[in-house]
């Protein structure tokens, strides 16, 4: 029986999804059976705690959320490995990741269609679906000739939060109006449908809010619930399975 251990956060709709299409492959072809290591176990453990528990649980195949600087430590395992992308794609693995400037571009010919002429986009510095979701947005913005304005955030943890709270909050009120903001991500959405709600600024009469991966959780703490694109990412999970049972 296939065992696969999984290094990914449960957390969010994405990798719930993730997670939803390849079990569903197991199913079909299993079954298979799935290890699940916290995310906090890296922290506590490191990197090294987590290959010594590889090398003891001796698992098939991993995927794994995974940053790049530590991927040498995976190359000698033995076993097909998937990694999520996030600062950038390996150039060794398997990469689960998408056409993130196909997203940007899709969000920026929505908002041409309503006859916008401000464009915004809030991104999530140094993260590869960001980066390249911005550039795909901005690049029909230009051919549009449209106002194209930018804003990065350094993470998403408390302290980071904190420190980037006011930038963000003094961007959004010197944006011309009315505007098409595009975010990252949902979480990022969020963020700056809380910061619209605590300044007056109304949505959508101001900014036209829009994210990404349809988190329905997410995006209904906003009010308005935040308008969001949807991606194949069940089938996603699924395909990996396959490519996993075929490397296997």
């Amino acid at each position: 029986m296939i065992k696969i251990l999984l290094l990914v956060d449960y957390s969010s709709e994405f990798s719930r999804k993730l997670l939803k299409g390849l079990v569903r492959y197991s199913k079909e072809y299993g079954p298979w059976i799935f290890h699940r290591l916290p995310s906090y176990y890296k922290t506590l453990y490191g990197k090294e705690g987590v290959i010594e528990w590889v090398e003891k649980k001796k698992p098939d195949a991993i995927i794994a959320q995974w940053d790049h600087e530590g991927s040498n430590l995976l190359k000698n395992l033995g076993i097909p490995i998937i990694l999520q992308n996030y600062k950038k794609r390996s150039d060794f693995f398997s990469n689960l990741t998408g056409d993130y400037m196909g997203t940007g571009r899709m969000a920026a010919r929505y908002f041409i269609e309503k006859k916008f002429k401000n464009f915004a986009f809030y991104g999530n510095k140094g993260v590869v679906w960001s980066k390249e979701r911005a550039e795909g947005f901005m690049s029909e913005i230009i051919k549009a000739k449209g106002n194209y304005f930018h804003f990065e955030s350094k993470g998403l943890n408390e302290d980071e939060w904190s420190n980037n709270h006011i930038k963000l909050e003094d961007w959004l009120i010197s944006l011309p109006k009315p505007i098409a903001l595009f975010a990252c991500d949902d979480r990022f959405a969020l963020q700056v449908s809380e910061i619209c709600k605590i300044n007056n600024i109304l949505i959508p009469d101001e900014i036209s809010l829009l994210g990404v991966d349809n988190d329905e959780l997410i995006c209904n703490l906003s009010d308005p619930p935040i308008s969001s694109i949807i991606l194949e990412v069940e089938k996603g999970g699924y395909e990996a399975g396959r490519l996993i049972h075929k490397l296997i």
